[in-house]
């Protein structure tokens, strides 16, 4: 865990330079085991690494894994890997990087649906956090339309609203109501709309 946190907390030209020398560190081994021991897989290492901590940077995993193929290439030629076919050594290295390179590109995305998800419930939880609402049944009054709270005490609609939601209330008239308590403000209105 410390090594993980020490890497976040570096420079993405530190941490290329650290896959970097992993992955001469893992040519050399490959070397030393020779051309017929097969440690490929082992080369994933420095190219996850290049792309899980510089996540902003999906080209470096794509250097990573052109760098990584000609180390396997050139390490297996040190190691006495006699060449019958140019074309053959080509198509290898070639082949050596499409794996690379669609492993760089696979862990890039993984990484970026982890840091979406991430963000996602980030804000969903702010977003909980910052959301009051009212449920549950609301013993209303039919006359004078006042809610009556837990402890038993009546209160306006817009009092019980305010303090048990973030919403504001403001007032205003409905069209019914202003022509039944002000018809002739209503009629003066509606003259003036025509």
């Amino acid at each position: 865990m410390k090594l993980i946190d020490s890497l976040k907390s570096k420079s993405q030209l530190t941490v290329f330079i650290y896959a970097f020398l992993l992955n001469i560190i893992i040519g050399y081994i490959d070397y030393v085991t020779g051309y017929d021991i097969g440690i490929s897989a082992f080369y994933l290492a420095p190219i996850g690494l290049v792309v899980w901590f510089m996540h902003s940077k999906k080209s470096a995993g794509i250097y990573m894994a052109i760098i990584t193929s000609i180390t396997i290439t050139v390490s297996n030629l040190l190691a006495g890997q006699m060449i019958r076919y140019y074309a053959v050594e080509l198509w290898n290295t070639i082949v050596h990087f499409a794996f690379f390179a669609i492993s760089a590109l696979l862990i890039y995305e993984v990484r970026s649906n982890m840091e979406r998800r991430e963000k996602l419930i980030r804000e969903l939880q702010q977003a909980l956090d910052e959301v009051k609402t009212l449920s549950g049944l609301l013993p209303m009054c039919s006359s004078c339309k006042k809610i009556r709270d837990d402890k038993g005490y009546w209160s306006q609609v817009e009092v019980y609203i305010s303090a048990h939601s973030d919403a504001m209330v403001s007032h205003g008239l409905c069209p019914e109501c202003a022509r039944i308590l002000y018809p002739e403000i209503y009629k003066k209105i509606k003259d003036k709309e025509k």
